[in-house]
């Protein structure tokens, strides 16, 4: 629930988010709390960082979308299965190197912004971070990107080539049938959970930039 924007508490000492919320007022009255810093230098930096982190997001998330839902179906209808094993190498190795560019650039742009947050919202420097759902958000956020990152290195680097050497088996025929489909439904598991997670930390940007949430108390 959100804090009060104003009086006393009547029970106790005021929680951080009360006392943020008071100086502040959730940044609705920016202008009048921070009004030098409308267009300088700061507030550019970080028009840019928030750029840079959107561009991250989605050069890491539409490959994703692209091969689960559109590459992979269309791969189907090619009849050759060589054909289809060297486009499936070609793209999957291009699309890798757009998504860890942009996995760079949302770390790199967000890494500043949660370094320039407590200047930004004007936030106590006394005020404990998990005092408010922003800090708790974050954290949760942090670690779905964990566990995300862990995912998407399990695709890239083992399950993935794993899914090409035994195309290429298969073609050989050194791989069954049912070799093939296991490693088809392993990359297929792999990529849909990572997309899914790069879905949760959006879900939780969004939270953490809507401050009349992210800012009440916990």
């Amino acid at each position: 629930m959100p804090a009060p924007s104003g009086g006393n508490c009547s029970h106790g000492a005021p929680s951080a988010a009360h006392t943020f919320a008071r100086s502040a007022n959730l940044r609705l009255n920016v202008e009048e709390h921070r009004p030098a810093r409308r267009g300088t230098v700061e507030e550019t930096l970080r028009i840019i960082a928030i750029w840079v982190h959107i561009l991250g997001i989605a050069l890491f998330v539409g490959p994703q979308f692209f091969l689960a839902f559109a590459w992979v179906p269309a791969a189907r209808g090619i009849a050759d299965q060589r054909t289809r094993l060297e486009l499936t190498r070609k793209i999957t190795s291009r699309f890798g190197w757009l998504g860890g560019a942009g996995i760079v650039l949302i770390i790199i742009a967000g890494s500043y912004l949660i370094a320039t947050w407590r200047d930004y919202y004007s936030y106590p420097d006394d005020a404990g971070f998990t005092d408010i759902r922003y800090g708790v958000i974050f954290i949760v956020k942090m670690t779905v990107l964990i566990v995300m990152l862990a995912v998407v290195a399990a695709h890239i680097f083992f399950v993935g080539p794993r899914l090409v050497s035994t195309m290429e088996d298969h073609l050989e025929g050194r791989a069954t049938d049912a070799d093939l489909r296991r490693a088809r439904v392993l990359s297929m598991a792999l990529s849909h959970t990572g997309l899914l997670l790069a879905l949760v930390m959006m879900v939780l940007g969004v939270m953490l930039s809507t401050t009349k949430f992210s800012f009440a108390s916990t």
